[in-house]
This record gives C-alpha cells, structure tokens and sequence, in this order.
C-alpha cells in the first residue's frame, strides 16, 4: 500500500514538471519573439517568420495582432496550436481572451509547443488466445494425419 502511494504520488510529481517544463516553453517562446519584435526592423522580421511558419500572409496577422489584443508571440502560438489542433485561429484566441493560460490551452487540445499534436496511443488489445486443446485432443489430431 506504502509503495503504491509512492508510485501515485511520483507519477504525479513528474506529470507536474512536464506541464510545467510547457508552460515554462511556451513562455520562453513568447518572450523571445517578443523580444525580437522589439529590435529594430524586429517587427517585420517577426511577422515573416510566423508568416512563414503559419502559412499566413503576413497583413492577415497584422489584422489578427491588432483584433486579438495579442503579442506577437502570442500571435505564433495560437497559430501554432490552432494549426496542431485543427482549430482556427479565432477559436484559440477566444479561449485567451476569456483568461486562459497558454499551457492550459495547448494541453486542452493535445498540443506540445512545436505545434505536433500529442496523440495517445490506443491501449494495446490483447489478443486472443486461442482455446487449449486437451492432451487427448491433441493426440487424436496427430493420430489422424
């Protein structure tokens, strides 16, 4: 019982630092373009590159910085978790702009940081094990070949 204890409870801990060790990312990621859009010509390099990695045209999120109220950092992680998530833009915007954190919106729809979808792996099925034949069964079949 001790031991499950400790099992639940290290499970946990470890499940804590990954959510943490995202948001911490997300975070970085933010602050870094952030940062970049502040040097100078930053802007428009910033919006080339999200541009680019979004498939968006670059006046499109310009349009969506200025609706959103968001960062440009922001901006890029929305794209990228609506691109994983197979969601719009809009829709993970409105999730932010109603107060959610990054980290809990990218873990709400299965999203890491790089914008890949996190997808679970199915439960392995066992297989079926075929029925036992009996000992005298078995003999009987080779009796008869």
């Amino acid at each position: 019982m001790k031991i499950q204890k400790f099992l639940l409870i290290l499970a946990t801990v470890f499940s804590m630092a990954g959510l943490r060790a995202q948001a911490e990312s997300i975070n970085q990621t933010i602050a870094r373009l952030n940062a970049d859009a502040k040097k100078p010509g930053g802007q428009d390099a910033v919006v080339k590159s999200i541009s680019a990695s979004a498939h968006v045209p670059a006046a499109t999120l310009e349009k969506e910085k200025a609706k959103s109220n968001l960062s440009y950092g922001e901006l890029y992680i929305a794209h990228a978790i609506a691109s994983a998530s197979g969601k719009t833009f809009d829709a993970i915007a409105a999730l932010k702009a109603k107060g959610e954190s990054w980290d809990k919106i990218a873990d709400e729809n299965n999203v890491s940081l790089g914008g890949k979808k996190v997808t679970q792996k199915p439960a392995a099925k066992p297989s079926p094990t075929p029925p036992q034949k009996t000992l005298r069964q078995e003999q009987a079949e080779r009796l008869s070949h």
